[in-house]
């Protein structure tokens, strides 16, 4: 039995806006074959989400394992000033920041409040069409 050839490319381009421009389309074409890859920054991802609208499934589907949160909280501006100053209060062998007013340590009910993840039930990993399969 003769196998059919395989398409290379995504079978729908609804989802993925910016297939045209990505390195697989000229990867396929034999036309990158010479250049080194490189991954993309996490700013590009955001500037993404910026210029175009998320497709609706796509939001079902991270409102449906609560990341929805991370789109609305957006970019996170970082201060390195204060991250070097809790770097070197952090104390590996009990895992707590050394602070003037005591310990103190972050807590996974901590992340769940500030970002509304859940913390608790089924892994995000594990897939619906997997979970039935094993019964989880």
């Amino acid at each position: 039995m003769e196998v059919p050839p395989l398409h290379p490319g995504p079978a729908s381009l609804e989802l993925l806006l910016l297939q045209a421009e990505h390195k697989s389309s000229y990867i396929w074409e034999g036309e990158l074959l010479a250049q080194t890859l490189h991954s993309r920054r996490i700013d590009d991802v955001w500037d993404l989400f910026n210029e175009h609208q998320l497709h609706p499934r796509v939001i079902r589907l991270l409102q449906d394992t609560c990341f929805y949160r991370i789109i609305e909280i957006g970019r996170l501006q970082l201060d390195w000033s204060l991250l070097t100053a809790l770097i070197e209060q952090w104390r590996p062998e009990t895992h707590t920041f050394h602070l003037p007013i005591g310990e103190a340590t972050i807590m996974l009910q901590g992340v769940e409040v500030l970002y509304g993840l859940l913390v608790d039930g089924l892994d995000v990993a594990l897939s619906r069409g997997m979970r039935d399969y094993t019964g989880a």
